[in-house]
């Protein structure tokens, strides 16, 4: 898949650095979600709220995945919309279809039909693992990839990692995608692969291939 990008970008984190050009996002090994983040922010803005459209002040305005990460649901402009704190936390979990069915609703109507609709995820995680779009990942068992590790603190210890863990205990299933640059090295899901190593998987992983993204 294609990630959506602006024109121009330049994104600098001391020697690290992140530019489009020619549609094409070129980055060193750097922190993938903020550099998401920043890419959102400068396409989308950072003052109106996708949800309630008010206008807020640009520090108080968050981040909220359309796709939910519980679901597998990654940082990228694609998957992600300026809100406010409210709307944010009002969403919360929920797919999209399913917090705008909400917002009608009244008080009572509401407490019913989100216990129906975890419900329903939950069943639909035991299933897919991952609740994303089909045209947006492959399930692969090639797992030949490159990948950069820059953390001192042991990977096992990760909240990343024991939260992969937590998910394939619950679900029986990865729910959390690797997304990997057209060149093959890891952006994101590094510790799905430790995981899957360590748990003796041998079954295809969601893998998604960020196209325009190429690392240098």
């Amino acid at each position: 898949m294609k990630i959506q990008l602006p024109d121009t970008f330049e994104y600098h984190v001391g020697q690290a650095h992140a530019t489009v050009q020619n549609g094409v996002l070129e980055m060193t090994p750097m922190d993938f979600e903020k550099t998401m983040y920043q890419l959102t922010y400068r396409m989308k803005g950072k003052v109106r709220c996708s949800y309630c459209q008010k206008v807020l002040e640009p520090s108080k305005i968050t981040l909220d995945h359309v796709f939910p990460r519980d679901y597998g649901g990654i940082s990228i402009p694609n998957n992600l919309k300026p809100c406010c704190p409210k709307c944010n936390k009002d969403k919360s979990n929920l797919l999209l279809w399913q917090y705008r069915k909400l917002c009608k609703l009244d008080q009572r109507e509401k407490e019913k039909a989100e216990e129906q609709y975890q419900y329903e995820n939950m069943q639909a995680r035991k299933k897919r693992g991952v609740l994303i779009p089909k045209e947006w990942y492959e399930m692969r068992k090639d797992y030949s990839v490159f990948a950069v590790v820059t953390s001192e603190q042991p990977f096992k210890e990760s909240k990343k990692y024991q939260r992969v863990i937590e998910m394939y205990e619950t679900y029986g299933k990865i729910c959390k995608p690797i997304v990997v640059s057209r060149n093959r090295f890891v952006l994101d899901g590094f510790s799905v692969l430790l995981a899957a190593k360590n748990l003796g998987i041998k079954v295809p992983l969601p893998f998604i291939t960020l196209e325009n993204v190429i690392v240098i």
